[in-house]
């Protein structure tokens, strides 16, 4: 057997103590504030696939693998909203499901599109950032398709002091989805596709524009989302639960990309005019 040198050992010392070849597992957890919102008088649905329930991203990065497990608090913060948005609403996995309850006026999927994060090292040791894409699509009671809203949810967490990163991380993942949890809460009843929903009827399948007409035209258009992340107060990173500390407040990552306009239903995008603060 082949003896260690100094140096590899040395190499293997350094990679240990400097976290480089350890899993860096982010699991945000928290509970959302009872949101102050009037529910919709409506029976919904909502979709939550096994897929998307058991939804992790992972990535390596300079020798350091991330494993962030966003979807069992995905499902958590999907039952909280829904239940807040409207008077009736009742979680199913899949949509088959969901066409066979009776009563429903609409069907909700929502789904994880995007996460991206930036290190405490990559913003250069003052936070860390996470930004999550969203898509939501909405059906009408038989399962056809009717809209899709497309949001995007920042966050951000101190640096660490010690350790690999994975609690601060952890702390911008859950601001990043509770900023997005904010979005939907205060704008979706203001959008078009929810006013039948106000008056308790159920929506009904969106007609598809002739391709290149005006209609299909002014139908791609989107409108942007204010890409602000919740403005809270500093945090201290702490051995308490992530979720116990509201997140600092701190540029936000880069971006993601735009949705491709030629995906039908064409999305209707949430837009904000002003930073949004703690529900």
């Amino acid at each position: 057997m082949k003896r260690s040198t100094p140096v590899s050992l040395g190499l293997a010392v350094a990679c240990i103590w400097l976290g480089g070849c350890a899993k860096v597992l982010v699991q945000p957890q928290g509970e959302l504030p009872k949101p102050l919102v009037v529910a919709a008088p409506a029976k919904v649905g909502v979709v939550v696939t096994p897929e998307t329930a058991n939804y992790t991203h992972k990535e390596s990065r300079a020798s350091v693998d991330y494993e962030a497990s966003l979807g069992p608090e995905h499902k958590h913060l999907v039952e909280a909203i829904f239940k807040a948005e409207f008077a009736d609403a009742k979680l199913f996995d899949s949509i088959d499901a969901a066409r066979a309850e009776p009563g429903l006026k609409a069907i909700f999927e929502p789904r994880i599109e995007q996460y991206s994060f930036a290190s405490a090292k990559e913003t250069g040791g003052t936070y860390c950032a996470v930004t999550i894409r969203y898509q939501i699509l909405i059906y009408a009671p038989d399962g056809q398709p009717v809209d899709t809203l497309t949001l995007t949810g920042y966050g951000s967490g101190p640096a660490p002091k010690i350790g690999n990163g994975e609690e601060e991380l952890g702390i911008a993942t859950y601001a990043a989805m509770r900023d997005a949890a904010a979005k939907f809460l205060t704008q979706f009843q203001g959008l078009e596709v929810a006013k039948p929903l106000l008056a308790s009827q159920a929506l009904q399948p969106k007609v598809q524009p002739i391709p290149g007409s005006a209609e299909a035209i002014q139908a791609e258009v989107a409108t942007t989302i204010e890409q602000v992340p919740i403005n809270d107060p500093p945090v201290v990173a702490s051995s308490t639960s992530p979720a116990a500390s509201p997140a600092p407040s701190s540029p936000p990552p880069a971006s993601p990309p735009q949705p491709d306009p030629s995906q039908a239903p064409p999305p209707s995008q949430m837009k904000t005019a002003y930073p949004l603060t703690s529900l």
